[in-house]
């Protein structure tokens, strides 16, 4: 088996109707077309896809979608079958909930689970470790570590990965690259963790500005553009100019990035490239039309 949480990782957002319920269709169309570009995974409910803003049956509507839908891809010689891993985040504010929705995501056939460890105050490292030990009992699937440290106030450390890489179900990490040196950051972890451990980046300017030589690329863009996503992925690990794609990603990359709502300017690029949906949930704010004019140019 594959080792999981590796190659470019697509992170599309969670469509809404004008309703503000979930379109499952739309989001069932984004994950089509993630596999047929031939992506390495797909990850619902994460950040872009502003998964701590569904309930549990709603959670286990998406995760069930995005199975569904990557099991078949369509192309010129009509449907074929994908084996295109889909992972599901389950991120929550208690260790009670955080079991239910890994429980969930495995019954409905998720290949793993990624979890950013948060509350209403900081963590501890004890805190950290108890929480996905837990996890770790009450499901088989693999985990990826989300490391968030703006957003959670936890910066997970490399003996503490280490830990949970020797008695968890963690095979991965996926770490920001906003940090000031972010070859030393990956080193440590290199250290920590051994080689049979995916150590990936996220945040798509500085993906695209660096091309880091890393397990993964875990990308909200590529969720909405993974054809061209998918080709600047391949050329950079061959060591092959990216040319006009690579351009064009770093464009929309800068306007998306410009915007102080990132998960409403997502929204606004799916509307722009031909997915609808509506803006999404509060207290998520929509793009202005500033800024989905700018996003506009740049596509």
């Amino acid at each position: 088996m594959t080792q999981p949480f590796t190659g470019l990782l697509a992170y599309p957002i969670t469509p809404l109707a004008n309703d503000d319920e979930l379109e499952l269709s739309s989001l069932a169309h984004l994950v089509r077309n993630v596999s047929f570009a031939g992506v390495s995974g797909v990850t619902v409910l994460a950040t872009s896809g502003a998964g701590v803003t569904f309930d549990r049956g709603e959670r286990q509507a998406v995760v069930q979608t995005a199975v569904e839908s990557a099991m078949l891809v369509g192309t010129c010689e009509g449907l074929r079958e994908s084996v295109m891993p889909v992972y599901a985040a389950v991120s929550a504010p208690s260790t009670r909930e955080v079991v239910r929705l890994a429980q969930d995501a495995e019954r409905a056939g998720a290949t793993g689970v990624l979890l950013a460890p948060f509350s209403y105050l900081p963590l501890s490292d004890t805190e950290v470790r108890a929480l996905f030990l837990t996890v770790s009992e009450a499901t088989a699937l693999p985990i990826c570590f989300y490391n968030k440290p703006a957003q959670t106030q936890y910066d997970v450390s490399p003996a503490t990965l280490a830990y949970l890489a020797a008695h968890t179900h963690v095979r991965a990490v996926k770490d920001t690259m906003r940090r000031p040196d972010v070859a030393g950051r990956v080193g440590e972890l290199r250290a920590a963790v051994g080689p049979n451990f995916s150590i990936g980046l996220s945040a798509d300017v500085q993906l695209l500005a660096q091309l880091p030589d890393v397990d993964a690329w875990h990308t909200g863009l590529a969720g909405l553009l993974p054809g061209e996503y998918i080709k600047v992925w391949r050329l950079a690990a061959a060591g092959e100019p990216q040319g006009d794609s690579l351009t064009r990603l770093q464009g929309i990359a800068h306007a998306l990035a410009s915007t102080p709502h990132p998960i409403g300017a997502l929204h606004a690029l799916s509307n722009i490239i031909g997915v609808e949906t509506a803006p999404p949930r509060g207290p998520f704010a929509a793009a202005t039309l500033e800024e989905t004019w700018r996003i506009s140019a740049a596509v």
